[in-house]
């Protein structure tokens, strides 16, 4: 059954490996972590997975959406995750929500 978890923190990678381009962004809320992978366009793209024993899923994304997920986790609040391990592979959404309009940028 989906849950729905409040991101608390989050830490941001990207890697020079050998020219491709790769990143991972982990996302820990309370008991929870979801480490979302970033993987480059010639690489093929894993299926998600959820280790229900560690609470920790796994989820693949193409480099070209990096930029996005961590401008979301950096400028937004509150960010939650929904983890639905029970799909096949598992999903994951992560959105901010009941933000308050006119927050002030420019």
């Amino acid at each position: 059954m989906a849950f729905i978890k409040v991101l608390n923190s989050y830490a941001a990678f990207l890697y020079p490996n050998l020219g491709k381009q790769s990143g991972r962004i982990n996302l820990y809320c309370d008991d929870h972590k979801l480490y979302l992978l970033f993987v480059d366009p010639s690489d093929p793209m894993p299926s998600n997975t959820f280790d229900a024993a560690s609470k920790t899923g796994v989820a693949y994304q193409r480099f070209s959406q990096y930029g996005h997920y961590l401008d979301l986790v950096r400028n937004e609040k509150p960010i939650n995750v929904t983890f639905r391990p029970e799909d096949a592979p598992p999903t994951y959404v992560i959105y901010c929500s009941a933000e308050p309009p006119g927050e002030g940028e420019i």
